[in-house]
């Protein structure tokens, strides 16, 4: 993938599958590991099917792996603007790009823009970072965290551990941007 002209989506998909066959697990097995729908994962694997950010989750899960295993990370600390890796850790309406990742997977920065109504998923998930930060550039983001309820516009922030169950959503008209960062990476 030339990353140097434009952002090309990874294939999650096909890493996914890759990693399963690696490790000598069938579809069956997987589904069983990871209590999804074994023709929802075929479809996650063909890249039929995108998944909630709980869902892949559950599949990184049973894989034994960490989410960020299945993005490339830029090679060097500059990443200009239009060479941001696009990627896709799950939810609805929702467009990430992975910004900075730290030479030794210490942090995480991603850009996220968010679609009016998108969301992180209906189920709260627990995402594998010590710390999770949120900050609102633009737009309006409602974030529940261990059923306590964040009502964000620009400029606010948000810090809270990334194991504690947690979803999100755009309530507003207008597309929302925000800036996550997790620590250590996934």
């Amino acid at each position: 993938m030339n990353r140097a002209s434009s952002p090309t989506e990874t294939g999650i998909g096909a890493r996914l599958r890759h990693i399963r066959k690696a490790q000598g697990l069938t579809l069956e097995q997987l589904a069983k590991r990871s209590g999804l729908d074994k023709s929802f994962l075929s479809r996650l694997e063909r890249e039929a099917a995108a998944a909630s950010v709980a869902s892949l989750l559950k599949v990184c899960a049973a894989l034994g792996i960490q989410p960020g295993v299945l993005f490339e990370a830029p090679k060097t600390r500059l990443v200009r603007k239009d060479e941001a890796v696009a990627a896709h850790f799950g939810g609805v309406g929702v467009q990430d790009h992975i910004l900075s990742r730290g030479l030794d997977g210490e942090v995480m920065v991603l850009r996220t823009e968010i679609a009016p109504g998108g969301h992180g998923g209906e189920e709260p998930y627990r995402f594998p970072a010590n710390t999770d930060f949120i900050t609102v550039l633009k737009g309006q983001l409602t974030v529940w965290v261990a059923e306590e309820e964040y009502r964000l516009g620009p400029g606010d922030s948000l810090t809270f551990s990334g194991r504690d169950p947690h979803t999100w959503r755009n309530p507003g008209p207008t597309p929302t941007v925000v800036i996550w960062v997790l620590c250590p990476a996934p």
